[in-house]
């Protein structure tokens, strides 16, 4: 996963999935180590390997899914009465995922059983649809940031993303609430910020409003355990 071999290090799929998707499914039953291996690439967009005959660096700018159930057994849905993990057992479980790991991941979505009214009803988008939204939020992300080194809101840097790209403080409210509060680190402040403008962008509106901010704080957060 990070990298290995004698001397200098080798690419690990960590680095193969530079300007890809890196899936890990099951994350929690990967080592520690793994895991924590995670954060330098999340923050910096490459990762540092240190071998016998030097360090090596590698590119590693990634979006990170990572899938995880409610519990050992899998079935802590809802009200969990057919889950046969101990309370301890779930515990142990999710806290696998570090703090500092988890403060790294911009969305935390509860994914609940499939129910095969909804699948079977009509009215959904098509895949064609929402490609076409998302290139259109990506084609205002690059003329906004036309000139820049960056093309796309996840690159923003934190200092401007608070200054020249911050929202009005009326707009906000629910945010700072939440960092006032310890819910939010500064880390995350500028990532659900990041996460309002790419929602706003989907809307195809100007600036993050209160309702895109309220939406990418609920998506960071997650629901409630």
């Amino acid at each position: 996963m990070v990298g290995g071999g004698a001397g200098l290090a080798l690419p690990g799929a960590i680095s193969r999935a530079h300007a890809g998707v890196l899936f890990l499914d099951e994350a929690p039953e990967f080592p520690s180590r793994v895991l924590e291996a995670l954060r330098e690439p999340l923050e910096t967009g490459d990762i540092t390997l240190h071998r016998a005959r030097g360090v090596t660096r590698y590119p590693a700018r990634f979006q990170l899914i990572l899938a995880a159930n409610p519990c050992p057994c899998g079935k802590a849905w809802g009200l969990g009465k057919d889950c046969s993990c101990t309370a301890l057992q779930r515990r142990r479980y999710r806290s696998r995922l570090s703090g500092p790991v988890l403060d790294r991941v911009d969305m935390r979505v509860g994914v609940g059983p499939v129910d095969v009214r909804r699948v079977e009803g009509d009215g959904a988008e098509s895949s064609a649809v929402i490609a076409e939204r998302v290139s259109r939020a990506r084609t205002r992300q690059r003329e906004r940031f036309e000139g820049r080194p960056w093309s796309t809101n996840a690159h923003l840097p934190g200092s401007l993303l608070r200054q020249e790209f911050s929202p009005e403080p009326s707009e906000r409210r629910l945010l700072d609430h939440a960092v006032a509060q310890g819910r939010l680190t500064l880390r995350g402040h500028d990532r659900v910020l990041r996460l309002a403008w790419t929602l706003a962008d989907l809307d195809g509106t100007d600036r993050p409003g209160a309702e895109h901010i309220g939406q990418a704080l609920t998506l960071r957060e997650g629901e409630p355990r």
